[in-house]
């Protein structure tokens, strides 16, 4: 599943929504888990849909299982159904009944209980037969509801869509509701004539309902098997668009409103191409028949990879090419690539429990920016990729309340929290890591081995640790006496990640390698037992073609001292970023590598990666008082002559923690006179709104120094913004015509709702109700909230609690961009404040999404009385935050860490922004 990512804000958002992470207080995993005494083997499911009257499903689910413990009770799932306890029904391995003796619940832990008189036999197969009805609910979770207006008709259509990863199947029919629990499916879909279903197979043959005669009900193939969380069924009036790609062993479609069927035409044209990467890279076929991408008006995530039927939201799946960003294109190209590849990474070989969700999530991450980059290598976006992933890392998992990679995981509401930057971006960075230090070949055929092996079953990273070993140790990349499990479990196991700390004595000429575990708040030595396997990469500047692996610093050899030539004038550790660590070094080394980059014919000496590295280390050693600001403000003089596009949004990001602890203080000024100042040169480059672009490279470059100028108050930027809108505004059928540059409408609608009044938002809130584009509607709903109008934003977010205005999955995204705006933070904290309650029902059963309300306000605080403000609210509040504790724990991390930074350098701080 792809957690969403929100456009505009992309840094901000990638981290903050991360910040779901550690699991605290998790109780053991078995407690919540079912017993062990019947595997499933197949499922039967009969479903009748009942849209637009009563919006309910009833239905029978007949599960053959077998019997491997002794016991008198079934113990199965089931969450919000309506089960009649006397038409439960067990029929033994020759068909006679076998007595039930009670059915009952346990609500709190969503179980179900079948009880016999008779015991139930080890090896002995039985039917358990169960009728349900439930409600088709708009919570975006289980069996749901979304809807849309045809514009033809201007008639609301209704659907229905499941979405179960990671616990609610068990809310659309019984069933053992874990990933181990692989199964067949055998799936019937009753409906209203009008309407289509489909399902994760193939659709084989339709019949007319013999008890109600406008229903009609398909048949669909027997599945593969699969784990329930995979299984995915909708009923709608949807089209279907087929790819006419050649690629003959799968049909492939596109499924959207018809009204939408022609935004289909890049991911129609994209999937089988994934598809086929992944069937070569992985060296195992795709084993379905067909493969449906689905476009669903309401998704609560990004996407979901259920096999065969990946379902989408608009925004994900669905792009008009003459209009969209670049961004837009790659975020569409990655999210599809990302689902893809779990059909073999998650689906054909699944996790055999939430603790490895790491090994779906991660792997789908990395593998997706592996097949962006075959597919399209002129956007070179595995290397963007690598500095996005590195930036939202290292920001996160530097508080003590991260968590690590695999994580014991028990109750449901903590298996929710855990779909985070830690299991999708670090997991992701950790096998980029591992495929450098084993190598290509190594990598992808331990890869390859470990899914022929697998495939159909569940695994967990031991099982990754050995094929890897075994091909490691096969090829000859890997030390015999090392297995990839001694060195990756260091990384996987524990939280967080290293400093490597870099010592040299220039007049004996050696240099001391050590690390310890980085933290923002320091730890008082408790965790001086932590420590890595880190590769060491190098270079110097008496040779620039050291970068590969040198030697290992490990928990034995924690304190290494090597050689090194006194008239090397500085040395750089960890070449091209391909390990997750920080690099700190003494003064004398950081002066000789300022001295190289603020020489404009030497700095690209310095590989572009390790500069990106040298900036955000810099600023958050600076940050926590590691290192001097002096030092750090030096180095980013070097920026002046940079011209990649990578550095300087290393450099925007950093310098965005400042702006954040500065932003409503009397010292905002004095940083944006400095920003302003930085941005001079490189702003002139791009200032013309207007003026063309080469290559994705400057597209990216573009928009990052044309936002950055914006929000820093450059008046060129600010007010070509406003003229251009204003003359966007006057034009004739503006929604036909909109005359603002593609690549930075973002800016331009959040710049001129800013500076504008209430005739532009009303503008734009129209263009925002009249437009069929879901990237389109999206960047409105960003901008939307940038207004300075206290009276409009109060009533923006009103509505963002009103699916009939805003949609529900859309709230966030309304209250984020309220909450980062100047004048809306307080506006947005009052918000949360007095409609706590009403945010928590909106939200329900998803307590982790209240949770980013509470971090998106937190993160903004920095003083001890708001510290002392929000930690009241939560403590009168914790009925409306259950399912939230993992963010508010790391939402009161990141407090504590800005109240540090104030008393430490708010006074300081200027001093250093001289120009």
């Amino acid at each position: 599943m792809l957690r969403m990512k929100f456009v505009g804000f992309k840094m901000f958002f990638i981290i903050a929504l991360s910040l779901m992470g550690s699991v605290v207080n998790s109780k053991e995993t078995s407690e919540f888990k079912l017993p062990t005494n019947f595997k499933p083997v197949s499922y039967e499911l009969h479903l009748v849909t009942h849209l637009e009257d009563k919006f309910m499903f009833e239905g029978v689910v007949v599960i053959r299982m077998t019997c491997v413990g002794a016991t008198d009770t079934i113990v199965l799932h089931s969450n919000s159904l309506n089960i009649d306890t006397e038409d439960v029904v067990v029929v033994n391995t020759f068909g006679f009944i076998f007595p039930v003796d009670s059915v009952s619940f346990d609500p709190e832990k969503d179980l179900m209980y079948v009880k016999s008189t008779e015991k139930f036999k080890p090896r002995d197969k039985y039917v358990l037969k169960i009728p349900f009805t439930g409600n088709i609910t708009d919570q975006l979770a289980g069996y749901y509801r979304s809807s849309y207006v045809d514009k033809e008709s201007n008639q609301t259509r209704w659907l229905a869509v499941t979405q179960f990863e990671p616990a609610d199947a068990r809310r659309a029919f019984p069933c053992f509701d874990e990933p181990a629990y692989k199964a067949t499916f055998k799936i019937w879909m009753g409906h209203k004539k009008g309407l289509t279903s489909i399902s994760n197979m193939k659709f084989m043959k339709q019949i007319n309902c013999p008890l109600k005669s406008d229903y009609v009900i398909d048949e669909f193939e027997v599945s593969v098997p699969m784990s329930t969380y995979l299984v995915a069924y909708m009923v709608s009036d949807f089209v279907y668009t087929e790819a006419n790609s050649g690629y003959d062993q799968v049909k492939f479609r596109i499924i959207s409103r018809k009204d939408a069927a022609n935004q289909t035409e890049f991911a129609i044209n994209l999937g089988p191409k994934v598809l086929k990467y992944y069937e070569d890279y992985f060296d195992e076929k795709f084993p379905l028949h067909k493969q449906d991408m689905a476009a669903i008006p309401d998704f609560s995530a990004g996407a979901m990879e259920n096999w065969g039927l990946v379902t989408y939201r608009e925004t994900e799946l669905l792009i008009d090419l003459d209009v969209a960003t670049y961004d837009n294109i790659h975020g569409v190209a990655e999210v599809i690539a990302h689902e893809l590849a779990h059909q073999w990474f998650g689906n054909l070989v699944t996790m055999k429990w939430w603790t490895d969700l790491w090994l779906n999530e991660g792997f789908a991450t990395y593998v997706a920016a592996r097949g962006v980059d075959f597919l399209y290598p002129e956007w070179n976006s595995f290397q963007d990729e690598t500095v996005q992933n590195f930036i939202s890392v290292l920001d996160l998992d530097s508080l003590q309340s991260s968590h690590p990679v695999s994580v014991a995981v028990g109750h449901p509401d903590d298996i929710s929290q855990i779909f985070d930057t830690i299991s999708y971006t670090k997991g992701s960075f950790l096998l980029h890591m591992m495929n450098t230090f084993l190598g290509e070949d190594t990598f992808k055929q331990g890869i390859r081995n470990y899914i022929h092996k697998h495939k159909f079953s569940n695994a967990e990273q031991d099982d990754l640790w050995r094929s890897l070993t075994e091909e490691a140790h096969r090829q000859g990349t890997l030390d015999k006496n090392l297995t990839v499990k001694q060195i990756m479990d260091t990384w996987t196991l524990q939280t967080g990640y290293p400093v490597l700390k870099v010592v040299r004595d220039y007049s004996g000429g050696t240099v001391t390698l050590s690390q310890e575990r980085y933290l923002t708040i320091k730890s008082n030595g408790t965790d001086n037992k932590s420590c890595w396997w880190i590769p060491i990469t190098m270079t110097t500047s008496g040779d620039f073609n050291q970068t590969n692996l040198k030697s290992w610093l490990n928990c034995e050899n924690n304190n290494l001292t090597t050689p090194l030539a006194k008239d090397n004038k500085w040395v750089i550790y960890n070449m091209q970023i391909a390990g997750l660590f920080r690099v700190l070094y003494d003064t004398r080394n950081w002066m000789g590598i300022i001295s190289v980059l603020n020489d404009p014919t030497k700095y690209e000496t310095i590989p572009m990666l390790n500069r990106v590295q040298l900036i955000f280390d810099s600023l958050s050693f600076s940050q926590v008082g590691d290192m001097d600001y002096g030092i750090t403000f030096q180095l980013l003089k070097y920026l002046k002559h940079e011209k990649e596009y990578a550095p300087w949004l290393a450099a925007f990001h950093g310098l965005d923690r400042i702006n954040n602890l500065l932003k409503r203080t009397p010292k905002h000024a004095v940083f944006q006179n400095y920003m302003q100042h930085m941005l001079s040169s490189v702003y002139s480059k791009f200032r013309n709104m207007n003026g063309q672009t080469n290559g994705v490279e400057d597209i990216r470059f573009k928009n990052i120094v044309t936002a950055e100028a914006c929000s820093h108050q450059i008046k060129n930027c600010t007010q070509q913004a406003l003229d251009l809108f204003r003359k966007w505004m006057k034009i004739i059928d503006p929604d036909n015509n909109n005359t603002l540059p593609i690549e930075l409408k973002p800016v331009i609608y959040c710049q001129a709702i800013k500076c504008g009044g209430v005739d532009e938002w009303n503008f734009l809130w129209e263009r925002y109700q009249r437009s069929n584009l879901g990237h389109e509607k999206e960047n409105i709903l960003h901008a939307l909230g940038c207004s300075s109008r206290k009276l409009l934003l109060q009533r923006y977010l009103n509505w963002s609690l009103d699916n009939s205005i805003i949609r529900k999955q859309d709230a966030l995204t309304v209250f984020f961009s309220v909450a980062k705006n100047d004048a809306g933070f307080s506006v947005a904290k009052h918000f949360l404040y007095h409609r706590i309650a009403d945010i928590s029902e909106y939200h329900q059963p998803r307590g982790d999404r209240v949770g980013r309300y509470v971090n998106v306000i937190g993160s903004q605080m920095k003083t001890e009385e708001e510290l002392e403000e929000i930690q009241s609210f939560i403590n009168k509040s914790s009925g409306y935050l259950k399912g939230a504790d993992l963010v508010i724990n790391q939402t009161i991390e990141s407090i504590k860490r800005n109240t540090e930074w104030t008393s430490k350098f708010y006074d300081k701080i200027e001093n250093y922004m001289v120009q």
